[in-house]
């Protein structure tokens, strides 16, 4: 068996065991497979989590947005940001409403208050995504399904982007330094 099929296997039973243990294992391991693309009526994108942090940022105004900087102080109804990326898609196709989950940011500090503050309840969710396997997309996936064990959807699915989603990846810092 190759490496790759290793880590994928071990990724998917994580997954398998984090959102619904063993009664989901004996559903099988889907493989790689083509979806069509469905047609729907409406799709609104909520970004809760923006890949955007800048220390340096003094906050400000464009058109009707205003941001404003502050510390954080314990729980507060304001959006936090980190380098990090989540989405909330909700789609309303003739009469069905689906709710997704896509991608789970790094730290789930940020995601659960962003949840909270934006109005976003993730036991709705219809099906879970993870775009690729960079720790700033998934980081508070284990978390979310931790603590949402039994309030989740029964048979929620968690698809993953592209088959080296869970491959090892390193970067090479400027001066040499290898980084896992």
């Amino acid at each position: 068996m190759e490496r790759r099929h290793v880590l994928k296997l071990g990724a998917v039973a994580s997954g398998v065991f984090a959102l619904g243990g063993m009664r989901r294992l004996s559903a099988g391991v889907a493989g790689a497979q083509t979806v069509s693309v469905p047609t729907v009526d409406r799709l609104v994108m909520t970004n809760v989590v923006d890949n955007v942090y800048d220390i340096f940022s003094k906050g400000g105004k464009l058109d009707t947005i205003t941001v404003q900087r502050a510390p954080y102080q314990g729980r507060v109804n304001a959006l936090l940001s980190e380098h990090g990326l989540a989405y909330h898609l909700d789609s309303l196709r003739g009469g069905e409403r689906r709710e997704i989950l896509l991608d789970f940011s790094l730290t789930d500090l940020t995601l659960f208050n962003n949840y909270r503050a934006l109005g976003v309840d993730p036991t709705r969710a219809d099906a879970l995504v993870i775009s690729h396997g960079h720790r700033d997309h998934y980081g508070a996936l284990t978390e979310l399904a931790r603590t949402r064990q039994g309030k989740l959807k029964p048979g929620l699915a968690l698809y993953a982007g592209g088959e080296d989603t869970f491959c090892h990846r390193v970067s090479v810092a400027p001066i040499g330094a290898t980084i896992d």
